[in-house]
């Protein structure tokens, strides 16, 4: 990606560089803190990093955040860890983007641990302490949400709802004490549109967080308002679509890339942008989508997002067919996309063994769109394999995953009522991260090992205090 390396980032961080060198001097003209925080990560590690992100105004500083298990009043002497941003990641800026985005990556850090933190320079200010909560790696009931959809308008910009309509919903969402959010894509109208992206981030920063005072950390997706308006078929991130690759730091080229939370959930992140199929991008990512697959068939849980919705109006878009039977073969769970705003949930779909049918929950993919976030929301006709909607209200998922191996999902309104729901059942894993067996099966034949050797060593000492005796 541009921002990890490239001629880019060699550029951008020569004149960072010399930005700050003409920066020094002027410190007395005041302090450039943080103006949002939020959370996202930057690599397939959910149990032992996070990713904290930020914008200042002025100063294209390299970014710190200091770091603890307790909280510590956001004094920034009384961290106990500190991290210092990668400068060929961060300070970030382009053409067009107000100020400087950072990035700061947390790592080596406790599973299922509450970190409480600021971020900022000690030569520029802090933010005010935040806190968050790591995976764990053991098997553990856990809580997400969903939401796609949340930019400004259409033919009217912004439409009266609006940003209300967004909000509601991220204070809705926040309230359920959710672990992380899936984001479906949509955030804002256009794609350069600073005023919309910091009112956006703004909005996270003050909402998205929970009654314990977590921050909630976003998974997100690419959708078609944050590329260049008329779209190209193949787009190029670096220029069609660098406000959103220049404020989400993501895992691998940042397109495409998979995390894992416990070892019951993989989440598999998908670019629906990519509009021709010819194209070495989409035929890159298909097979980056099938190893991935096969990586994580042993998972409980698999669920996909990306920004489009395949089946429309029943039936499969021709160019993500390829998709679709690799979800059958793998036997995918839940497919969450939005780009539609309304909601709609199809019965389970196997469209390699059953096209046309509808087949028995288990045995198939269950199909979603959530364009409810706050976007103007609408509706249209139920199709053959419609199982609930399509409804135009503002909305947002929130899907528990329990210990013992049920997924339930509900969709939650703008008022907070729950207006279809659904569960599925699975035999609970074995509290394990795929793969984990083996690494049991090991401790399991070391500890023999060991106590066979105890056992001989005992036995050559008592032997050893016989013949003594003896003697």
């Amino acid at each position: 990606m541009w921002k990890k390396g490239g001629w880019v980032p060699a550029v951008l961080i020569s004149s960072v560089l010399a930005c700050a060198v003409f920066t020094l001097p002027v410190k007395a003209q005041g302090l450039d803190p943080p103006v949002y925080v939020y959370l996202t990560w930057a690599r397939d590690d959910t149990a032992h990093s996070i990713n904290v992100s930020w914008r200042t105004m002025e100063r294209g500083y390299l970014g710190e955040v200091r770091y603890d298990t307790e909280p510590r009043g956001g004094n920034p002497e009384f961290y106990r860890y500190r991290a210092v941003g990668d400068p060929a990641v961060t300070p970030v800026r382009h053409e067009g983007l107000k100020g400087y985005v950072h990035h700061v990556e947390l790592t080596g850090l406790k599973p299922d641990t509450v970190y409480y933190f600021i971020a900022g320079h000690p030569e520029h200010g802090w933010s005010g302490e935040r806190a968050f909560r790591t995976a764990p790696e053991r098997a553990k009931s856990f809580r997400f949400v969903i939401a796609g959809d949340s930019h400004s308008g259409a033919d009217v910009r912004p439409y009266p709802e609006w940003p209300e309509s967004r909000d509601n919903n991220t204070k809705l969402m926040a309230q359920q004490s959710p672990s992380f959010l899936l984001g479906l894509g949509d955030y804002v109208f256009y794609y350069d549109d600073q005023w919309e992206w910091e009112d956006w981030f703004e909005a996270l920063d003050r909402y998205l967080v929970t009654p314990e005072g977590l921050m909630v950390p976003i998974i997100p997706t690419i959708g078609n308002h944050e590329i260049v308006y008329p779209e190209p078929t193949d787009y190029s991130p670096e220029v069609d679509a660098w406000n959103y690759y220049a404020r989400f730091n993501l895992p691998g080229n940042e397109r495409w890339y998979a995390l894992s939370w416990g070892p019951d959930l993989r989440i598999i992140v998908l670019d629906s942008e990519i509009l021709d199929p010819r194209s070495e991008a989409w035929r890159e990512q298909v097979v980056w989508l099938q190893s991935e697959l096969e990586a994580s068939k042993d998972y409980l849980w698999k669920v996909v997002i990306f920004h489009r919705r395949m089946v429309i109006g029943g039936t499969l878009e021709p160019r993500q067919e390829e998709w679709a039977f690799l979800f059958d073969k793998y036997r995918v769970d839940l497919v969450l996309s939005g780009h539609t705003h309304s909601y709609e949930r199809s019965h389970p779909l196997d469209w390699t063994r059953a096209p046309g049918e509808i087949v028995q929950p288990g045995e198939g993919t269950i199909y979603i769109i959530a364009g409810g976030w706050g976007g103007p929301v609408s509706g249209r006709p139920p199709a053959w394999c419609t199982a609930a909607g399509p409804e135009g209200r503002f909305h947002h998922l929130v899907v528990d995953v329990s210990e013992n191996g049920m997924l339930r999902l509900r969709a939650v309104d703008s008022e907070g009522d729950v207006f279809d729901e659904f569960s599925l059942q699975k035999e609970p894993s074995k509290g394990t991260t795929p793969g984990g067996s083996a690494a049991i099966v090991i401790s399991i034949v070391t500890i023999a090992i060991l106590a066979a050797g105890g056992a001989a060593f005992l036995l050559w000492k008592r032997l050893g205090r016989d013949e003594r005796s003896r003697s």
